[in-house]
């Protein structure tokens, strides 16, 4: 891990022992716009771009071992909810682009991954923990926030989702 990474992750550690009991961000709260690089490919996306959309933003970086786990199952959600009006999206925070590229590789995921190489949206999400996910309504506002990642979180998303889709 390099010193940069070290750095980023004391950091986080510091504010979240700052705000202990304290949530990322709150449901209901509207969540900060981003627009950052693909990491592989053309363009930038905006967290704007999905307004109308639920979506489900995952912090993640090569070096976290419960992303490992994490992104295929992602991958597999997205397939499954492929036309339903969900998207997902992931934030990469590794120090080195090639990290993340060569985890990808290993890893291989269809929807957009993005690059935050200044690491500026975890400090504005309020991140607490490696992996860090959001699941967003239509309107930006989180709906329900985890830190860190267990199998059950895919479960509790799908849940959300669903009454997010019922009337």
């Amino acid at each position: 891990m390099g010193a940069r990474v070290r750095l980023q992750c004391a950091m986080l550690i510091a504010t979240s022992l700052a705000c202990a009991g304290a949530l990322a961000l709150e449901p209901g709260e509207l969540a900060p716009d981003f627009d950052l690089p693909l990491l592989q490919g053309e363009g930038n996306r905006k967290l704007a771009d999905y307004r109308q959309d639920m979506v489900y933003v995952d912090f993640w970086a090569s070096w976290c071992g419960p992303c490992r786990k994490s992104l295929p199952l992602y991958e597999a959600l997205h397939q499954e909810l492929a036309g339903q009006g969900v998207n997902i999206v992931a934030i990469n925070l590794d120090e080195h682009e090639q990290d993340a590229i060569e985890f990808l590789e290993q890893h291989p995921v269809s929807y957009p991954v993005l690059r935050d190489a200044s690491a500026s949206t975890p400090v504005a999400w309020q991140v607490k923990a490696m992996p860090s996910s959001y699941l967003l309504d239509g309107s930006g506002r989180v709906v329900r926030a985890w830190a860190g990642f267990e199998s059950s979180h895919l479960e509790e998303l799908r849940d959300a989702i669903a009454e997010l889709q019922s009337p």
